[in-house]
């Protein structure tokens, strides 16, 4: 399974962080790839992403949040991922480090998505991350 990791250091305290990463439907603002995200149940979620004009969609459940500390999710149906924010008190704010996981259909589709979507969760992370910084460094 590929394995996306990234950190940043956001001013502003982990619980003013936590709150923006636990309203899940409002990352459709945070990054160009994601399409759409509905709430279809108690912390469970439909994501729609578009890369390149393919869509790629999954459900996913929040499974632990412990507040301000982690926030994790995985996959419970579609394209398989699972992943969280760990979140740390630092003299200037928050360190926020994403991690996440996930799996397509086949190994040839995961190497085709690498290469035609130039690493796109990747990209998508970073997106969320430095939009999340914006949003709270500048409020």
């Amino acid at each position: 399974m590929p394995f996306i990791e990234k950190t940043v250091a956001i001013k502003a305290s982990p619980e003013k962080v936590f709150d923006l990463i636990a309203r899940v439907e409002d990352f459709t603002k945070y990054s160009s790839l994601i399409k759409e995200i509905s709430a279809i149940g108690p912390k469970t979620y439909h994501w729609i992403v578009n890369i390149h004009g393919i869509e790629f969609e999954w459900d996913g459940r929040v499974v632990e949040m412990i507040k301000p500390r982690k926030f994790v999710w995985q996959s419970i149906k579609g394209i398989q991922n699972s992943g969280s924010y760990t979140l740390e008190s630092v003299k200037d704010g928050t360190r926020v480090t994403f991690s996440m996981e996930y799996h397509l259909p086949s190994a040839i589709l995961e190497r085709l998505a690498e290469i035609i979507a130039g690493g796109f969760m990747e990209r998508m992370a970073s997106e969320i991350l430095e939009n999340v910084k914006k949003e709270l460094e500048n409020s």
